[in-house]
């Protein structure tokens, strides 16, 4: 079947089973930064934004995403909210293996779109169930908060303002 939507800010048609994983599809068009983990949608690495959502795409199938806006770390790095997000990471020391990348990253987004100033108790429970194999909790908590920090400087609000 032929599938209409927006990939990466471009309108594209793909052609797919209906049963087949977002995951699956976006190999298959040579994005990699989507990669293959648990494939039960809870470690992130195969995390895209889907309607500017963080998912995981391994359980996504091809039949529900017609003109849906499909987003991957490819393009996400053009963002603003990209670099601060890395600013926050690179002062909490974090260097990612490239594996669970766009997890932390998709995650770390989530967070930045949702909470003006997030709570550890809210990141933590954000980011439980990602694959941790290449940077620890602590460190990332700390990376997001830093992000956080890097966003309203970026925007031009005090860190202890009011939302």
């Amino acid at each position: 079947m032929k599938i209409p939507l927006t990939l990466n800010d471009k309108k594209v048609v793909l052609s797919a089973e209906p049963t087949d994983t977002l995951l699956y599809i976006l190999r298959r068009e040579q994005l990699y930064s989507v990669k293959c983990g648990c494939e039960k949608g809870i470690c992130g690495n195969c995390m895209v934004l889907l309607d500017g959502e963080p998912v995981p795409s391994c359980k996504i199938p091809m039949g529900i995403i017609r003109d849906c806006s499909i987003v991957t770390l490819e393009h996400f790095k053009t963002a603003p909210l990209y670099q601060d997000i890395m600013t926050g990471f690179n002062q909490a020391g974090i260097h990612m293996c490239g594996y669970c990348n766009s997890g932390k990253i998709f995650t770390a987004y989530s967070i930045l779109t949702k909470y003006y100033k997030p709570t550890l108790k809210q990141i933590q429970n954000a980011i439980k169930n990602l694959d941790s194999c290449c940077t620890d909790f602590s460190s990332l908590n700390n990376g997001i908060l830093y992000a956080v920090a890097a966003k309203h400087e970026r925007e031009g609000k005090k860190v202890n303002a009011k939302k």
